[in-house]
């Protein structure tokens, strides 16, 4: 209001001096670094020139060094993986013979028979429920007492 009054222009917002050490410094750890595709390192570069909040470029900084920690402890992760598995394909065959894994033999599933004690001393941990179910136990298919003994009507 006070430029339409007067008639003096000012310049339209020009950027306070650090924002542009702020963008030396982001980008400064960002090009050039092997850590980051060709890709990251273009938009790094696009979004810090055409960042104007300050306080968003410290966070940024901040999350960029965070990132560089994060990738060099993982590509150091890599290598050392790398070197044990050049060892390990160097040894001889009978040497690693220890980093196979051999499977346990599969126990075919007991088929227990009513009336017979439990497989594996589980009759020992059986209640006195299982006892009487057990003692009960009639095949689906089979006769009872009952109907063997019936006469049959004629």
């Amino acid at each position: 209001m006070a430029n339409h009054v007067t008639g003096i222009s000012t310049p339209p917002c020009v950027p306070p001096p650090c924002l542009g050490e702020l963008r030396q410094q982001v980008l400064a750890a960002l090009i050039g670094n092997p850590l980051f595709t060709a890709a990251e390192q273009l938009r790094a570069n696009h979004f810090a020139h055409e960042c104007e909040d300050a306080a968003r470029l410290i966070r940024w900084q901040a999350n960029v060094h965070a990132e560089i920690t994060r990738r060099e402890q993982a590509a150091a992760r890599r290598r050392g993986q790398q070197a044990l598995r050049a060892t390990l394909s160097r040894l001889q065959p009978g040497e690693r013979a220890y980093r196979r894994h051999l499977p346990r033999k599969r126990r075919p599933a007991p088929a227990w028979v009513p009336g017979t004690p439990l497989p594996d001393q589980a009759d020992r941990r059986a209640g006195t429920f299982d006892r009487r179910a057990a003692a009960h136990f009639q095949p689906a298919d089979s006769l009872t007492l009952a109907h063997l003994l019936a006469r049959p009507r004629s």
